[in-house]
């Protein structure tokens, strides 16, 4: 009776001591991917990925050309 007893205690505190060991795994991981956010503040702009080419092409040209000036 008092073995069983003890083979549940000792059942109930594996099991809570794997939880509690991949509890702290995720946040290892977590803790490390927020100071590579840290150490990488400022070094770029978050982006959609489909800029291509320089800031200046995005602007807006209120004005339409229609015929080029080299070719006039």
């Amino acid at each position: 009776m008092i073995d069983q007893r003890y083979t549940d205690l000792i059942n109930s505190l594996m099991t809570q001591k794997s939880k509690l060991e991949k509890q702290v795994l995720e946040l290892t991981m977590e803790n490390a991917e927020l100071k590579d956010k840290l150490n990488n503040i400022g070094e770029h702009t978050e982006t959609d990925g489909l800029e291509v080419g320089i800031p200046s092409d995005y602007e807006d040209n209120n004005q339409l050309d229609l015929f080029d000036d080299k070719n006039s």
